[in-house]
């Protein structure tokens, strides 16, 4: 049988640029098609246009360039984003920032844990709730976070480097856009396998 042709599979190949894939006739759940690449000229595997595969892809570069932009510093990525948020809204409850962060709450007890004990953040008790607790940056937390902002801001522009500037608005636009409108499905946790689960052999065989 003939192999399928790069048009037909949806395949384009990207140098300098990316070009679009000629998008299918129908939805991908209606065809038996492989769903479409791009290849690379510079020989690394072909990326599939699906918004997941892309959006897992995207994340790892993100996270490898803010952890290269952090290294040897007191804090790491995670307790670097919970300073953050600290610092966009003072007095959050631990509740609100694990949703803010999009982590498990019981997560973010531990990251806040550690950043109180190493003197970053400071702890209140709410006037309306004394069960709950407000996060504050200490002094050295405020010193530390705007110590390290210029480096994860740098980070940040790097990954956006094969952007022009319209497009790297763009680009940010759209991501918020598709945040927004996905809320509900922003579950810490979804689709990990729980605690003591075993993997069938089909499932491993898919990663």
């Amino acid at each position: 049988m003939p192999r399928p042709s790069d048009a037909r599979l949806g395949r384009s190949n990207i140098g300098d640029r990316t070009v679009p894939a000629r998008p299918y006739a129908k939805p991908l759940a209606e065809s038996r098609l492989p769903p479409p690449i791009v290849q690379s000229a510079s020989g690394a595997p072909p990326l599939t246009r699906v918004a997941s595969a892309l959006a897992r892809r995207f994340q790892l570069i993100c996270a490898t360039m803010i952890a290269e932009a952090l290294a040897g510093e007191e804090v790491v990525q995670l307790e670097y984003g919970t300073l953050l948020c600290i610092e966009i809204e003072p007095g959050i409850e631990q509740r609100r920032l694990a949703e803010a962060m999009g982590i498990d709450p019981s997560n973010v007890s531990l990251v806040v844990e550690r950043l109180h004990s190493k003197g970053l953040i400071e702890r209140r008790v709410n006037g309306d709730d004394r069960r709950a607790r407000e996060l504050y940056l200490t002094q050295k937390g405020k010193a530390l976070w705007r110590r390290l902002r210029p480096k994860t801001s740098a980070a940040n522009e790097r990954v956006l480097a094969p952007l022009t500037p319209a497009q790297r608005e763009l680009f940010i636009d759209l991501l918020i856009r598709l945040i927004e409108g996905n809320r509900a499905h922003a579950r810490p946790g979804a689709g990990r396998r729980k605690r003591g689960s075993q993997q069938s052999p089909a499932n491993s065989e898919a990663k």
